[in-house]
């Protein structure tokens, strides 16, 4: 039931943040609404506990990303590293 609670919790607050984040994203650049936005993600992180992770104390966490590369800009076959932006 508690973990159950925790990954809603978790769910909620990862929706509220991008949320927030997509609103303002237009006006971010603007050097007045800085201060509005970091007051903004502070409140929604108000009590979150970075070191525990999501429905702690039960199952691991299955969490997934992906990567979309736009260019590589250049590939040195010496020592096969790469440089991408």
């Amino acid at each position: 039931m508690f973990a159950l609670q925790r990954v809603r919790q978790f769910r909620l607050l990862s929706a509220l943040v991008v949320g927030s984040i997509v609103c303002c994203a237009k006006s971010v650049n603007e050097p007045g609404n800085m201060s509005f936005v970091k007051e903004t993600v502070d409140k929604l992180l108000k009590g979150y506990d970075i070191r525990l992770r999501p429905d702690f104390g039960g199952a691991p966490v299955a969490v997934g990303m992906s990567i979309d590369v736009a260019s590589i800009d250049m590939v040195s076959e010496v020592n096969m590293h790469l440089h991408s932006r």
